[in-house]
């Protein structure tokens, strides 16, 4: 018996690595849109670890839903995440982890600032009922800019790790 996967083994893990690719593309779209109830179908139901470092750790994703809603979902916020250089590796059949960089922008044109943040997700999958879901996800924040334009001119606020960290 040989040790290497068999065709349909291979094209399954292909299958599953673009299943998990599409969702974490809809996962952020959702977040683009402002649909808090679309993003935080991603995530698995019961109990989950969403950790957004200094805005803190999430148990469930009717909490993620709660959190994204009050703060994301107004006509005020402009948001854009664009996520990219996947590196999915998989546990097993119905486990995998992946990291991917996110590149965030935000416009608030009722504070009349814009923010700039490169952020690292740590994710892991889990195959429930043959779909697959968010059960973990850490933000690793990278770098920050928060500015502000309310003089009609770009004016550096904070720089940082995040917006929760300044630069000296």
């Amino acid at each position: 018996m040989s040790d290497y996967p068999t065709l349909e083994q291979r094209l399954q893990r292909l299958e599953d690595h673009e299943a998990i690719r599409q969702l974490k593309a809809r996962y952020l779209n959702a977040c683009d849109q402002q649909d808090p109830e679309a993003a935080k179908n991603c995530f698995a139901d019961g109990e989950i670890v969403i950790d957004m470092g200094h805005l803190g750790v999430l148990r469930h994703r009717d909490e993620f839903g709660a959190l994204f809603a009050a703060a994301g979902c107004h006509p005020y916020v402009l948001d854009m995440h664009h996520g990219g250089n996947p590196e999915i590796s998989f546990i097993d059949n119905d486990h995998a982890r992946a990291l991917w960089s996110l590149d965030y922008r935000n416009i608030n044109t009722r504070e009349r600032t814009v923010t700039f943040l490169a952020v690292i997700y740590h994710d892991e999958y889990r195959r429930i009922e043959g779909r697959w879901k968010i059960t973990a996800s850490r933000s690793d924040f990278r770098s920050a800019l928060h500015c502000s334009y309310a003089d009609g001119v770009l004016q550096k606020l904070l720089t940082g790790r995040s917006v929760a960290e300044p630069v000296a």
